[in-house]
């Protein structure tokens, strides 16, 4: 059975080699907000997947032109609204 929890911290986890920005562990996947710090962790459920359905994104209009931040929601409202 898949699912996910969420979790904050206060220390922003460095990114793993050769994966895209914010993805900071891949047992269990892990991917965090660059904002607040939130974590989410999958279980049961590869990478690929924590990145589709957790909610912390990329700005894709941003991405690559100087604003690389992934973001959950509460972060991309303060930030890209």
């Amino acid at each position: 059975m898949s699912r996910m929890t969420m979790e904050h911290l206060l220390v922003p986890l460095p990114d793993l080699d050769g994966y895209v920005h914010g993805v900071v562990s891949l047992d269990p996947p892990k991917v965090q907000c660059d904002g607040c710090g939130l974590v989410a962790t999958g279980i049961g459920m590869g990478a690929a997947l924590l990145i589709i359905l957790c909610g912390i994104t990329s700005n894709t209009s941003l991405y690559g032109h100087g604003d690389d931040r992934r973001l959950c929601a509460d972060c991309r409202k303060v930030v890209w609204s």
